[in-house]
């Protein structure tokens, strides 16, 4: 009897499992930008008012989107990012971000990544997927005591903007033939996404 109960339990749990995860998550991101006005809002009205501090985030991203297009947005978002670069402590954790939302979003038509690649990383045995992005400082090579390296971005699983830079000689980088986009889907999905052919 137990076994044929957990055995239904566990059919019931995979089967509703995308369901759950796709819930906890837009839970999970409704709180957080619910909470980035909403503590505001709480301290001028008094109280939490649920759903505001959402409403008006995706108000404020429409706009954004709306008028970052034209002269008058870009020029405040010039203005919005020379300000951040100049708040201490501050500037540094933003102008890490923007960099890698602009080498992943923003500049995706550009050389900034190369080619997909295979490495082996954290360890010998273990692959990793990375991107190509540079050949690697003089210096760097020099120090190292290697002849020819590269800039390997390894990209997280499902949240790609985050990483990790890796400099290591071009004779360990196996190059894949398999376009960018494919491997970026590839990472986000956790390998779900496999490219065609």
């Amino acid at each position: 009897m137990m076994q044929k109960i957990s055995a239904a339990f566990f059919r019931g749990l995979i089967t509703l499992l995308p369901l759950l995860i796709t819930l906890w998550l837009l839970f999970f991101f409704y709180n957080f930008l619910d909470g980035i006005l909403g503590n505001i809002i709480t301290v001028f009205v008094g109280h939490h008012i649920p759903g505001l501090g959402f409403a008006l985030i995706i108000a404020l991203i429409l706009i954004v989107g709306a008028i970052a297009p034209h002269f008058i947005g870009e020029r405040l978002i010039k203005w919005g990012d020379r300000v951040m670069k100049q708040v201490p402590i501050v500037k540094s954790i933003y102008s890490s971000v923007k960099q890698i939302n602009d080498v992943l979003f923003m500049e995706r038509d550009s050389a900034a990544f190369n080619r997909a690649c295979l490495i082996e990383y954290p360890r010998k045995g273990i692959w990793s997927i990375g991107f190509v992005t540079s050949d690697a400082a003089k210096e760097i090579e020099s120090k190292a005591g290697q002849n020819k390296m590269i800039n390997v971005f390894i990209a997280n699983t499902p949240t790609p903007a985050t990483g990790f830079l890796i400099v290591v000689p071009t004779s360990e980088v196996q190059l894949l033939d398999m376009k960018i986009d494919d491997a970026f889907k590839y990472v986000i999905s956790g390998g779900v996404l496999k490219p065609k052919g």
